[in-house]
């Protein structure tokens, strides 16, 4: 088949051998294709799972039309604890009234304006408050405050020594802020859209 030339054989035979070792290769270690297959996987992976966070689930449509039914009635108490309106004045006039009848002296209120929150569904208004009187009173105070009949977050600040009453009791300075949440009004405008 070949002639007696032993050096042109070998080459033929070395040539047969480097295409048959690039061959190989291709096939095992670079081939196009299964690069192609392995991102397709991929995609058809993302796809199934934006699929299944999309899709309706399990659940039926009747189970979807109760959850849809529980989350209005969420929302509505949501919407009865979150006034449309910031009412500065009716929180001032309860917080005044929880000072007074504990015996507390309200030294500072005074509420900030309202900002939008991070989902810009509420409004949120904080509150800087100073209160002097006994310790435990404070802690009642702040009880009572969070126990308001609409949302009120209180966090306290700072609680100092302040002076001896004439009973000889040891009353506190208290610093502590407010957050209160409002929906917005219907003509609102957030800082981001003017």
């Amino acid at each position: 088949m070949l002639s007696g030339d032993f050096r042109a054989r070998y080459r033929v035979l070395g040539l047969v051998l480097l295409l048959g070792l690039g061959t190989a290769f291709q096939l095992r270690f670079w081939n196009p294709r299964k690069v192609e297959l392995a991102a397709l996987a991929e995609r058809v992976e993302r796809a199934e799972r934006a699929n299944a966070l999309a899709g309706p689930g399990d659940g039926s449509l009747a189970a979807m039309r109760e959850d849809l039914v529980l989350g209005e009635r969420q929302l509505a108490e949501l919407k009865r604890l979150v006034p449309r309106e910031g009412d500065v004045e009716a929180i001032y006039e309860a917080i005044a009234a929880e000072t007074e009848s504990l015996g507390l002296e309200l030294v500072h209120a005074l509420p900030a304006d309202p900002v939008a929150d991070s989902t810009e569904y509420f409004l949120r208004q904080r509150w800087a408050l100073q209160v002097e009187g006994a310790y435990h009173d404070v802690g009642t105070l702040l009880t009572r405050i969070a126990g308001f009949a609409r949302l009120v977050r209180p966090e306290v600040d700072e609680i100092l020594p302040s002076r001896i009453a004439d009973s000889g009791r040891q009353l506190v300075h208290a610093r502590f802020s407010l957050e209160t949440f409002v929906l917005p009004p219907e003509d609102y405008v957030s800082p981001e859209e003017r």
